[in-house]
């Protein structure tokens, strides 16, 4: 070639290379979408394709990850690849695959398991990625699109070891709403199917009638605002805010509200002033051994009584199963409580879709005797359901360990199958 067709060629190449960039992230978007994922985002920086998208028609994050990956591996030409997996808009965690390890495993010199062990999963990048990312199109945006979730409800509660006094169960259909970045409202009414107790288990009232507000401060701050109704009959304004480390393997958190009786049922419904103020300190962190979290809390209760509780939950991969203590006014309470996964992985979204809850969760209490129930101690409530809450769950040594461990166990099946034909 001539010298002279060098600038001719460098221009060429200039006038193509946005094309090819523009190409790429298209074809991203259209994995993502094929995928069913959400508030999809796609940009590039220093040849780095940047993607950012919720996971909430999938029951499992590390499952709808793990889709995500497969599907964009197969992409031709990819370089640098990170993936912002977001909740209600906002960032969580970022995944980030070097291109020498994509290369690597294009090559046939790894698998899928040794890509899941080597990519770097962390809070680190997520800032400066979402900043790249500001601005463009989001593609399949859930604000405004409505779910109808039939959440079950069950109590168990017994002040003694040999005799269950109170049981119940009702279904708590809610209609829930992504409103904006960040935002989102909850509308539940409860209905009893069956009880052994009057009070307002015999009742049809409101559950959670919530507003809330989820916000983000650089990588390290979380932090939330609601007002509404709430569970244990309170009605009021709530909010926290907690710092979590770039692994995610501990945080610190501080919540409190101020809230009144809430009593919205039978022949005399009532709201009492909103008087009752409790706060809490809470340090958590994260075992990646044992895949085990551990919290630790003190703080004021409803009526006044102060308090402390420990809290261990060891994870199953979509299982959850823990134990708790608490004391407070020289008394103390103790119990356990678990999580598991309700039937559908893959919630696909319509006009309206109904669906159950990813998971049902449950915290049985035995407390240390009647003085414990007649003092009103240890009184606490919460925002939001706690199946909700357990659906959250980003912590990365989690997401990698059961997704390997998931990605394994497919493998295995696929061998076997293999072996019987």
């Amino acid at each position: 070639m001539k010298k002279s067709h060098y600038p001719l060629l460098f221009l060429l190449l200039i006038s193509i290379w946005p094309l090819r960039t523009i190409a790429q992230q298209e074809l991203v978007k259209e994995t993502l979408k094929r995928l069913q994922m959400e508030n999809i985002q796609v940009g590039e920086k220093s040849d780095t394709l940047i993607a950012a998208f919720e996971t909430t028609v999938y029951r499992s994050n590390y499952h709808a990850l793990g889709l995500a990956i497969q599907g964009l591996l197969e992409m031709p030409d990819i370089s640098t690849l990170q993936l912002v997996l977001l909740d209600n808009a906002l960032p969580q965690l970022c995944v980030t695959l070097p291109a020498a390890l994509i290369k690597e495993y294009k090559d046939g010199k790894i698998g899928l398991l040794e890509v899941y062990r080597q990519m770097q999963m962390s809070t680190s990048g997520m800032t400066s990625a979402m900043h790249t990312l500001r601005g463009n199109h989001r593609e399949r945006s859930t604000f405004g699109k409505i779910d109808f979730v039939v959440y079950p409800g069950v109590t168990l509660i017994n002040n003694v070891t040999y005799k269950l006094y109170r049981a119940g169960f009702e279904l708590q259909p809610a209609v829930e709403a992504q409103l904006w970045k960040g935002a989102s409202i909850r509308l539940q009414v409860c209905f009893p199917i069956v009880n052994n107790e009057g009070g307002s288990w015999d009742q049809i009232r409101p559950g959670y009638l919530t507003l809330r507000q989820n916000f983000l401060i650089d990588r390290h701050w979380q932090g939330f605002v609601t007002g509404g109704n709430f569970s244990n009959s309170r009605i009021g304004v709530a909010g926290g805010i907690g710092y979590y480390s770039s692994n995610r393997r501990w945080r610190v958190e501080a919540e409190g509200g101020l809230t009144g009786m809430s009593h919205l049922y039978g022949k005399d419904p009532g709201i009492s002033p909103w008087r009752r103020v409790d706060g809490r300190i809470r340090v958590g962190g994260y075992i990646p051994l044992l895949n085990t979290w551990i919290d630790m809390d003190g703080g004021r209760f409803v009526y006044g009584d102060y308090g402390m509780r420990g809290t261990l939950s060891r994870y199953f991969g979509e299982y959850i199963v823990g134990i708790y203590a608490m004391y407070t006014g020289n008394n103390k309470n103790y119990g356990f409580h678990f999580s598991i996964p309700l039937p559908g992985k893959r919630r696909s979204r319509h006009a309206v879709r109904v669906m159950l809850p990813r998971q049902f969760s449950y915290q049985y209490s035995m407390q240390s005797g009647p003085d414990y129930t007649r003092k009103a101690l240890g009184i606490n409530y919460s925002t939001e359901p706690k199946a909700t809450t357990n659906a959250r769950f980003w912590q990365p040594d989690y997401i990698r360990y059961y997704l390997i461990e998931s990605t394994r166990r497919m493998e295995q099946k696929k061998k076997q199958g293999t072996k019987v034909l």
